[in-house]
């Protein structure tokens, strides 16, 4: 397959090894670069008509996809992504002559830097082309936070009318039904979602035309504000230029930001499916993890919990690369910060463990997973939360004596509890059924 970029991108595969700088960068650059060539040839026309087409087909083609061989680079990497932009400015250079030679029969030098390149800098094409395709993964991910919104919530409508034990510091505490449950995990993940499309706005803004410095060095003002134009129309995104163009090449927080987001959701994420891992433990039981796979190349009669394993993994991996690009982003120097690279492929992994996460949870979990009524049940009796509920009824110090009286008595289902409770305390059985009913026992007292 012939190869469209040049020396530089050579010389950089020598420098830094081969690798990929991913199909949704590319097509974010692609896109960023046939912005600048029509606002060029909008505002000086040195492009012949048939030379113009040729270049713009050539970028199509960057973002279309159909030239990805051409990007061998690794996204870690020095010079702040300027060996990512010769490469782009390479391959559309090379593939426009090769059109243009295959339209026409004549050969034209069409240059990487003063054609393709014009006006532009690695410094603010480089952090545009990296907004563009963050905001569409931000887009991404809030479209899938809603989705696992949903399921929470239609959980937490499927299972209001089951009472199990609810606990707190890890003991039996009080009655809670499993929707209430499902409905404390729908909370955070609807702040995550809130918390997404706040960050939309936060991060839309791009240094086009800012140049090297954001300065807008040798960059014509039409040139500037025809550039903003035609990528918002391209991308079809509501990206807006930075008023302040110094300050968005130079410091890069709205990408800790977003890192911060990112790994608050990795956070809640963790603290619900730990709460699973324990619902679903042979501790617990109550929860029954879906068997998808063997739990033991040695142990036949065993399920693992692989799904949630391997979204708590995934979420400590999405923390850590947040702290990472933290890291980086505080680390600019002056003018630039030279690690945008390192930052776009920690976000680039952000955004494939955080699909995998969420897939694999209203996928492969949520629908799957089942209940064991029974044990729900047992554990509700045998942990006596129930005495809790006759508090208004009985004070505090009878049921700590009612406690060690039925204790003593292991009851094994709710029929059996209600009996002992009947009989220890002179309540009639519509008076407990009353108490113990969900609408009572899990929810705010009545007058």
């Amino acid at each position: 397959m012939k190869k469209h970029y040049g020396k530089e991108t050579a010389r950089a595969l020598e420098n830094f090894g081969s690798g990929f700088i991913g199909r949704d960068l590319i097509r974010a650059y692609g896109e960023v670069k046939k912005s600048c060539i029509y606002s060029i040839q909008d505002s000086e026309a040195p492009f012949d008509r048939d030379v113009f087409r040729c270049i713009v087909q050539a970028a199509d083609e960057v973002i279309e996809g159909s030239l990805d061989h051409d990007f061998p680079l690794p996204l870690e990497q020095g010079g702040a992504g300027t060996s990512i932009n010769m490469n782009i400015n390479e391959v559309i250079s090379n593939r426009a002559m090769e059109l243009f030679f295959k339209k026409t029969g004549e050969k034209i030098k069409i240059d990487p830097i003063s054609d393709i390149n014009s006006h532009q800098s690695t410094n603010d094409t480089f952090p545009t082309a990296l907004t563009v395709m963050l905001y569409r993964h931000l887009c991404e991910a809030e479209s899938l936070v809603i989705k696992l919104q949903e399921v929470l919530i239609s959980g937490e409508r499927k299972y209001g009318g089951i009472l199990m034990a609810g606990r707190t510091e890890m003991q039996d505490a009080l009655p809670i039904t499993l929707g209430q449950v499902f409905s404390s995990w729908a909370g955070p993940i609807e702040r995550d979602r809130w918390r997404f499309n706040k960050l939309k706005e936060r991060i839309r803004l791009t240094a086009l035309g800012g140049t090297a410095i954001g300065t807008c060095f040798s960059a014509p003002r039409d040139y500037i504000f025809l550039a903003e134009k035609y990528l918002r129309e391209f991308t079809g995104l509501p990206l807006s230029r930075s008023q302040n163009l110094t300050d968005e090449i130079s410091n890069q927080d709205k990408w800790s930001e977003l890192a911060s987001g990112y790994g608050i959701f990795a956070g809640n994420i963790f603290k619900m499916t730990g709460d699973l891992l324990i619902y679903s433990s042979s501790m617990t039981g109550e929860i029954l993890h879906p068997e998808l796979q063997y739990g033991s190349t040695i142990m036949a009669a065993k399920t693992n919990p692989v799904i949630l394993e391997f979204s708590r993994g995934l979420s400590l991996n999405i923390e850590s690369a947040s702290a990472r690009i933290m890291e980086f982003s505080k680390n600019g120097q002056l003018q630039l910060n030279p690690f945008l690279p390192f930052i776009a492929a920690s976000f680039i992994e952000i955004h494939d463990w955080i699909k995998k996460i969420v897939s694999s949870l209203i996928e492969s979990f949520f629908p799957l997973m089942t209940l064991d009524n029974g044990r729900i049940e047992r554990n509700l009796v045998r942990s006596n939360v129930l005495l809790n509920t006759l508090l208004p009824a009985l004070g505090y110090y009878r049921i700590k004596e009612l406690y060690h009286a039925i204790d003593k008595k292991s009851p094994g289902s709710m029929e059996e509890y209600k009996a002992l409770v009947k009989e220890l305390t002179g309540l009639r059985a519509e008076e407990i059924d009353k108490l113990f009913d969900p609408l009572h026992s899990a929810a705010p007292g009545r007058s």
